[in-house]
């Protein structure tokens, strides 16, 4: 569902469970597959509130009015939990084809690459980079917002604060406006977070990595982002039969950025 259930997730994870915002956002959840066929009048009324509340709610989502938020759910009506493509497959549908023996030495060959062949180098200069600048920010789309969320939680052990947020409009708004003293860290398996509003209708072209003026480091399996002007440091793995085991990665490329961290640093509560 994209952007629209990021942004109504993201409602429900910052507002009080008590408040109408997260009351109609929850709602809205129960009922995403269904959205589009929703009228405002029976959307207030799922909700229990008058039209106009509906029509501010959606526009603090960031659409225009909710004619524009339907078509949102509409073109996104049918797109499934992972991206399909042409030349990866999801872990979910590789178990169902394949059985679970064969998917687990698929994931086995991917971990032992993602330690041994990483280049470790530039672990060595990521972790530098993290200790040396004062402000550090993480994010991503997805599975790749949940692994910036598990980086905040695993450098705050080292005493070194991440800031990230679900929402993708401060996302954008934090990265446009980002100074020379500010450490990006973007989570992205294709790399497409770089240059497109991936969740949006059409995915149209984003311009906030080139006015930000951030150093930027990219987690990604494109290694053609290697070349791309807006990346300052690509940290980059491949897949065996390209099934897409990124949301395991991440966690264990964390913990390999830790590990690093660690030897190079310290541990805090250690001393």
């Amino acid at each position: 569902m994209g952007t629209l259930y990021t942004r109504l997730s993201s409602i429900t994870g910052e507002m009080s469970p008590e408040s109408i915002e997260h009351h109609i956002a929850r709602v809205m959840l129960e009922h995403i597959h269904q959205l589009n066929n929703i009228s405002i009048g029976a959307m207030a009324d799922l909700c229990s509130v008058s039209k106009s509340t509906i029509s501010k709610f959606v526009k603090q989502l960031g659409f225009e009015d909710y004619k524009e938020f339907k078509a949102e759910a509409y073109s996104r009506g049918k797109r499934e939990v992972y991206i399909k493509d042409l030349n990866t497959i999801n872990i979910t549908d590789y178990i169902l084809q394949k059985g679970t023996e064969e998917y687990l030495d698929v994931l086995f060959s991917d971990i032992r690459y993602l330690f041994f062949n990483t280049d470790s180098k530039k672990i060595e200069h990521l972790v530098t980079l993290i200790h040396d600048y004062e402000e550090v920010a993480a994010f991503g789309e997805g599975y790749s917002e949940t692994a910036a969320l598990n980086f905040q939680h695993k450098m705050s052990f080292y005493q070194k604060f991440i800031y990230t947020t679900t929402n993708d409009r401060k996302q954008v708004e934090y990265i446009s406006h980002a100074k020379e003293n500010i450490l990006l860290l973007i989570f992205s398996n294709s790399g497409r977070y770089i240059s497109e509003y991936t969740h949006l209708t059409d995915a149209p072209s984003k311009k906030c990595f080139e006015e930000t003026k951030a150093k930027v480091v990219l987690f990604t399996s494109n290694r053609e982002m290697e070349k791309d002007p807006r990346v300052d440091l690509c940290i980059d793995w491949e897949y065996k039969d390209l099934v897409q085991n990124h949301p395991v990665l991440y966690q264990l490329l964390i913990e390999r950025i830790a590990i690093a961290y660690q030897n190079k640093y310290g541990f805090p509560m250690e001393k």
